[in-house]
This record gives structure tokens, C-alpha cells and sequence, in this order.
């Protein structure tokens, strides 16, 4: 949970602190910050189980890179204290120009471990009706009744046809 808010804090004093900062012929200094404003999407929902609560939304894009970013957590209607039943975070990385990527996330269940997820995909080759690339993935769960589990990890090589 430190780990989960910390990376929140992290990412958002980054997200907030100016581009660059300049000097005038006055020796006074500004700070540029950019003229365009990331969405940010909060979600929400409500069922018989319980409800959930999420923030989503891109933490940078330059037009060829990009981070996208999402934190949620879920309660049950049932369950006693105020701290969410579980929670998880995730970020993704794209190289926009090569369609390559990366992510990383964690899942948290209080009592039950937390599941560690990352991966990678890699464009190889393509043309205008195919694509070929390489992903991949590792995963592993910490902690819960079961105690540590095995890693989890694959490669695979992915080619896309459109007939």
C-alpha cells in the first residue's frame, strides 16, 4: 500500500511541476507550463457486491510517447472498516510512431496477496495489412493464504493478416 501511494504522489508532483523555466532581459524568471491539459477520467459504479471507485487518465504525450495511468479501489457492501477490500494500479507506456509498449500493475486484496503484472510488446516488422511483433509478459502473486506463488512469464511472437 506505501509503494501504491507513493508511485501516486510521485506521479502526480511530476505531472505538476512546470516544463522549463526562462529568464527575461529583466533577470525575472518564469516558468512554462504546457497550454494543453491532460483528461482525467474518474469512474464509478454500484452493484449488489459492493461499488468501486477509479481515476484514470494520460500523465504525459508528447505526440510520440505517451503514459497513462490508473489507480481504483473496490469496497463490499458487507465487509467492516473504512480501508478498501482491494485496489490496484497500473501504468502504461507507448511508443506511438512504432506501436511498441509496456506495462506494469498491482493488484491488492488485503489478506488474500497482491498480483504483480508487467510486459512488453515490440513491433518487428509490418506494412499496410500486417503486422508482426513480440510480447511479453511476467506475472507473479505475493503473499495471501497460499503464500508466494511461482513466476509466471511467456513469450510470444504475434503476426496480424487483414484479408
Amino acid at each position: 500500500m506505501k509503494f501504491l501511494v507513493l508511485l501516486a504522489v510521485s506521479l502526480t508532483v511530476a505531472a505538476a511541476l512546470p516544463l522549463a523555466v526562462f529568464e527575461d532581459e529583466n533577470g525575472e524568471e518564469f516558468a512554462l507550463v504546457p497550454l494543453q491539459r491532460q483528461r482525467r477520467d474518474t469512474t464509478w459504479g454500484a452493484n449488489q457486491g459492493g461499488f468501486s471507485l477509479g481515476q484514470k487518465g494520460t500523465l504525459f504525450d508528447n505526440g510520440n510517447h505517451r503514459l497513462d495511468g490508473s489507480l481504483s479501489g473496490s469496497k463490499a457492501w458487507g465487509s467492516h472498516g473504512l480501508k478498501p477490500d482491494s485496489y490496484n494500479g497500473r501504468l502504461d507506456y507507448s511508443h506511438q510512431s512504432s506501436g511498441s509498449g509496456a506495462f506494469v500493475s498491482a493488484d491488492r486484496t488485503p489478506g488474500w496477496g497482491t498480483d504483480v503484472n508487467a510486459g512488453a510488446k515490440y513491433n518487428i516488422a509490418g506494412g499496410k495489412n500486417w503486422n508482426a511483433d513480440v510480447t511479453g509478459q511476467y506475472g507473479r502473486h505475493f503473499g495471501g493464504p497460499g503464500g508466494t506463488g511461482k513466476p509466471q512469464a511467456g513469450v510470444m511472437l504475434n503476426v496480424e493478416g487483414k484479408f
